[in-house]
C-alpha cells in the first residue's frame, strides 16, 4: 500500500544523514503530493507528470522547494526516471511562485543582550549566546552533541547537519569571545569525562524558540543579530554570507538591512 511505500521512503531520507525535521518535512509533502493515490501498491502506478502539476498549484517557494525536493529524492528512492522535459517543468513552476515573508518583528540587541545575560539557567543563556555568536539556526544548533565539537587551543568547532541536508561546520574563536570559549570548553570536558559523547550540547529547537518567545525575542533575532556584529566587524557582506551560509547574497542584504537595532556594538562578557 501507499504508507508501505512512504515509511520505506522515510528510511530513505533518514539513511542520507538528513536531519529529522527535514526527513519529516519531505515525508509529509510527499505524502501530499500522493494523497490521491489512494490504492497505490507499487510504483509503478505513479503518474510522475501528475505529481509535477500538483507542484505547479503550490503558491509559495518555501513549500514548493520543500515539495520538490521531496519529489526527487522520492524519484531516486524508487529508481523513478525523471526526463528532462519534466525538470525543465518544475524549474518553470519554480520560477512562477513567489516567496511568502514573515513581517519581521522590532528588536533590540542591547535589549535581548541584557536579558540573556540576566539568565540564570546557564545552559539556556550559552544556547542563545552561541547563536548570537555562530549565527546558527536553531535546528542546526539543537541538534550538536558533544561528539560533533572538536576543542583545541584557538577555537572550538561544531559540525551539524545545515540546511537542504548538507554536512556543515562553524567554529567560536577564544579571541573574539574568550569568556563563551572557557564556558563551552569546559562543558565539553565535562561531558567526556562521563563519556557522554552523545549528550547535546544545548537545549531542544523546540524549548528555544519557546522560551525566546516568552523573552520577547526569536531565534531568527539572534540569527540577524549575528548577521549585523559580523559586518561591523569585518566589513564585507560576503564573510556574513559565508558565517550565515547563505546560498544567495541577496539573503544577505534582507539580513544586514532587517528591523533590528544595533546601538551597542559591544558583546558583553559572559558570566
Amino acid at each position: 500500500m501507499k504508507y508501505n511505500l512512504l515509511s520505506n521512503y522515510k528510511l530513505f531520507l533518514a539513511s542520507l544523514g538528513l536531519r529529522p525535521n527535514t526527513v519529516n518535512t519531505y515525508y509529509n509533502r510527499m505524502a501530499r503530493l500522493l494523497e490521491e493515490h489512494y490504492l497505490m501498491n507499487d510504483c509503478s502506478k505513479i503518474d510522475v507528470s501528475s505529481l509535477i502539476t500538483k507542484l505547479s498549484h503550490i503558491h509559495y517557494k518555501n513549500h514548493f522547494s520543500q515539495s520538490k525536493n521531496a519529489l526527487l529524492y522520492f524519484c531516486k528512492c524508487y529508481h523513478i526516471n525523471i526526463d528532462s522535459r519534466q525538470l525543465k517543468d518544475i524549474e518553470r513552476f519554480q520560477q512562477q511562485v513567489k516567496k511568502k515573508y514573515r513581517k519581521a518583528t522590532k528588536a533590540e540587541y542591547p535589549k535581548i543582550k541584557r536579558t540573556i545575560d540576566r539568565l540564570k539557567n546557564k545552559k539556556l543563556k550559552v544556547s542563545f549566546l552561541t547563536m548570537i555568536e555562530t549565527g546558527l539556526r536553531v535546528s542546526e544548533l539543537s541538534q550538536i552533541k558533544v561528539s560533533d565539537c572538536m576543542v583545541s587551543a584557538e577555537k572550538i568547532g561544531f559540525s551539524f547537519i545545515g540546511k537542504g541536508g548538507k554536512k556543515a561546520f562553524s567554529t567560536i574563536s577564544k579571541k573574539d569571545n574568550p569568556p563563551l570559549y572557557m564556558c563551552l570548553k569546559d562543558t565539553i570536558y565535562y561531558y567526556r569525562d562521563k563519556g557522554l559523547d552523545n549528550k547535546r550540547l544545548f537545549y531542544s529547537s523546540q524549548y528555544l524558540q519557546q522560551k525566546a518567545k516568552l523573552y520577547g525575542f526569536s531565534c531568527l533575532d539572534l540569527r540577524r543579530i549575528s548577521a549585523k556584529l559580523e559586518y561591523q566587524k569585518s566589513k564585507s557582506k560576503h564573510q556574513v554570507r559565508n558565517k550565515l551560509r547563505h546560498a544567495k547574497i541577496k539573503t544577505t542584504d534582507i539580513y544586514l538591512d532587517s528591523s533590528v537595532k544595533m546601538k551597542d556594538k559591544t558583546r558583553g562578557d559572559f558570566k
